[in-house]
């Protein structure tokens, strides 16, 4: 729902959107006590992959940095650290985690950069103002 939200600019700072923020960060404040419905934010929530579809680090940090009220949260912060330090010398990004039924897409590969990844990670880097 705070990706609903994050898209209607409007609505940033509405309480749905200060509910919705406070229960991911939260969540990766408890990150190791708490897995609600069996959604850790463990190893694999760290993982960078794309499409947007999953529950994980790159997904959940690509929403929060919509907020620029939250753009200082050091919760936020960390996580976004978490991802940038995942470039490569070339400040390109490399999919940690393949779903194969999309092993043929630039994405979907573990060896190369995607560009796709690369272009996400950086977008959401830029905007939490933590560029590369």
């Amino acid at each position: 729902m705070l990706k609903a939200v994050s898209q209607v600019p409007a609505r940033h700072d509405s309480e749905a959107a200060h509910t919705g923020a406070e229960a991911l960060l939260t969540l990766w404040e408890q990150r190791r006590k708490r897995r609600p419905y069996l959604f850790a934010m463990g190893t694999d929530f760290a993982k960078l992959k794309v499409p947007h579809v999953w529950y994980d680090i790159l997904h959940v940090t690509e929403v929060l940095s919509s907020f620029v009220w939250l753009r200082d949260d050091p919760r936020l912060a960390a996580m976004v650290e978490i991802v940038k330090a995942k470039a490569g010398d070339d400040g390109r990004f490399i999919s940690e985690s393949v779903w194969m039924a999309w092993k043929d897409w630039d994405f979907g590969q573990k060896r190369e950069p995607s560009p796709w990844l690369t272009f996400s990670a950086r977008r959401m880097l830029a905007r939490a103002r933590r560029p590369i």
